[in-house]
């Protein structure tokens, strides 16, 4: 088996020849984390930790070959992409190096500049500067601004993969925010986050627990 220590060996020269510097990277041994490098998109993994399964590692150590793919938010709680790279002894596939990058935009489509809405008979093209946040709810889309509800025939998941990652987070698999309208955070009585937003009249939403680490690590707090 390589030693972890080997592998920590190895680190710089792999990241000098083909690891971004802004990515994060980090070094699986017998489905627990060895060693972790944080960049850009920082999962916050702490050596000891297991691999979780969905993760880039766990796809190494399932596969057994180098893999390539998008990695739902559900998994860290922060979506990546990511490259898993196999390293091997002669009784097979013992370790994994994962480099976690932001995620890409399907299709290479340029983020969303506005979204149609309806309401009532009338359909209306909304900045996406002037959306506070959306909602999944009943079967359907709405977003929320300073004049209104409107709903849309986006998802909540098209919406995230096209809207711009600087001012867009998901925070809960019914809602996603505009992190410019982000009146305060707040912890209720049972120490759940809450996000307090400006428009409209300072709603309160849930972040729901699995969006947590991916809230506190592009917020910074």
């Amino acid at each position: 088996m390589v030693k972890p220590s080997t592998l920590l060996e190895q680190l710089p020269e792999l990241l000098l020849d083909w690891i971004p510097p802004t990515a994060s990277v980090a070094i699986a041994c017998g489905q627990k984390y060895v060693a972790y490098h944080p960049g850009a998109v920082d999962l916050r993994i702490a050596p000891g930790e297991s691999v979780r399964p969905g993760s880039i590692a766990h796809l190494v150590f399932s596969y057994q070959h180098r893999v390539e793919s998008e990695v739902d938010a559900d998994v860290f709680g922060v979506p990546y992409y990511g490259l898993g790279y196999p390293l091997q002894s002669e009784q097979g596939v013992e370790s994994a190096v994962a480099v976690i990058l932001p995620p890409k935009r399907k299709g290479g489509r340029q983020p969303l500049s506005y979204v149609v809405g309806k309401t009532g008979q009338v359909w209306r093209p909304i900045p996406v500067q002037d959306i506070a946040y959306f909602e999944s709810y009943e079967k359907k889309t709405w977003f929320y601004t300073k004049d209104g509800r409107f709903s849309t025939e986006h998802t909540l998941r098209a919406l995230e993969q096209h809207l711009p990652n600087e001012h867009f987070l998901r925070i809960h698999r019914s809602y996603m925010i505009h992190i410019g309208y982000i009146d305060s955070i707040e912890r209720d009585d049972r120490s759940n986050l809450n996000l307090v937003m400006a428009v409209p009249n300072k709603t309160r939403l849930s972040v729901a627990q699995t969006y947590v680490r991916r809230v506190r690590t592009q917020l910074g707090f």
